[in-house]
């Protein structure tokens, strides 16, 4: 499988020259009419930028990723309480619950994003974001205005290890004793889902080599049951199937909302949930009721039901493809989606990003725009 998806890369990308044009002098004019305003706040930065025409009519996810750079001289003023809010802030910060393992989307944020960068290098930015974290409300319920994923947001950077190697040893304590007061507090309340509930300690259990730390934090992980699916060549692949949805109604709005405003030309077909993935959405089953979690579908091409395909065609499927994963060195499966049409050097794709929703969009209007593509058809 490895071999065979780098192999027909390089086509593939010959084929998609025009429309996967990198960030032009066009698209650096369009990000300095952002910057000549003395902003205070990223937040008055940011309204600015998504209200924007250009923001709604660029189809290029990584054009717009360079909109939402802060300016240089707002980063130098902003204290390190303000960056933390300039990250959550972040209008891509939804992109990482787009993948099936949010590390991913955190690293390519990190990778991408200069707040985050610049958050990273703050000495103060652990004991700043525990202060914070310690004084956010749990939600009991959600408003149509609440911002229930704030909380998660808030967890998914306590995890990096920028923050929990500057802890200092009781910092340590009290971030274990208020992960495990939230944690009871969220399994009661109706707002969070299984899902977010544990993803702080899957996070640091693959960031952290501190074992003390994690033997001391309370594990809540997502529940479900070992399955299968089978290609059609008969080979069984892993899943996990849940027949519950493990997000609440809270989240499905919140994620269905953070992905309209960072991705206002992409068209939702479903909303989010995690019953099933892209793997699952592209190589087992399109259906609504899906509820296998697919986390590789690389037995598909291993056991020969399909092959690397040289054209693009409607139907066929098209993964998404990371090369520089030390386990797979020639290639892993990020992302997989399914060729909606491609017409005029435009490709446009349907896919199930992670937790979040259903879309048809640009194949490079998207979280995964990053990556390098390939394309197969069945045997």
């Amino acid at each position: 499988m490895k071999h065979k998806i780098v192999s027909i890369v390089t086509s593939v990308l010959t084929v998609l020259t025009v429309t996967s044009a990198p960030f032009s002098a066009m698209a650096a004019d369009k990000a300095a009419d952002y910057t000549i305003k003395d902003y205070t706040t990223a937040e008055s930065f940011y309204n600015r930028v998504v209200l924007s025409k250009a923001w709604q009519q660029t189809v290029d996810r990584a054009e717009r990723g360079e909109m939402v750079q802060l300016p240089a001289y707002l980063v130098d003023r902003l204290t390190t309480d303000a960056l933390v809010e300039a990250v959550l802030d972040y209008p891509f910060f939804c992109d990482v619950y787009a993948f099936d393992d949010v590390q991913v989307g955190v690293d390519l944020m990190m990778e991408h994003f200069n707040g985050v960068q610049e958050l990273a290098d703050r000495d103060d930015v652990a004991s700043v974001l525990l202060d914070k974290y310690c004084d956010e409300e749990v939600l009991t319920d959600a408003a149509a205005d609440s911002d229930v994923l704030r909380l998660t947001n808030m967890e998914i950077l306590m995890s990096q290890d920028f923050v929990t190697t500057k802890f200092s040893k009781k910092e340590k304590c009290k971030f274990v004793k208020t992960v495990a007061s939230k944690m009871e507090e969220k399994v009661a309340s109706p707002v969070y889902g299984e899902y977010t509930n544990g993803l702080l300690f899957d996070l640091l259990e693959n960031n952290s080599a501190d074992s003390a730390l994690l033997s001391d934090m309370a594990e809540a992980r997502d529940r479900g049951y070992s399955s299968y699916v089978t290609t059609p060549n008969g080979t069984q692949v892993p899943t996990i199937a849940n027949d519950t949805e493990p997000l609440t109604q809270a989240q499905i709005n919140s994620y269905d909302a953070s992905c309209a405003s960072a991705y206002p030309n992409a068209v939702k077909l479903r909303s989010a949930s995690k019953k099933y993935n892209c793997h699952s959405y592209a190589w087992y089953s399109t259906s609504s009721s899906n509820k296998h979690w697919m986390n590789n579908p690389v037995a598909y091409v291993n056991d020969g039901s399909y092959v690397g395909a040289n054209s693009i065609v409607s139907g066929r499927k098209a993964v998404y493809i990371a090369k520089n994963s030390p386990e797979y060195p020639n290639g892993f499966p990020i992302h997989s989606a399914i060729v909606y049409s491609y017409s005029n050097n435009v490709l446009t794709m349907r896919s199930k990003w992670g937790s979040c929703g259903l879309y048809r969009h640009v194949w490079n209007d998207s979280p995964y725009t990053y990556y390098c593509l390939g394309f197969f058809q069945r045997a």
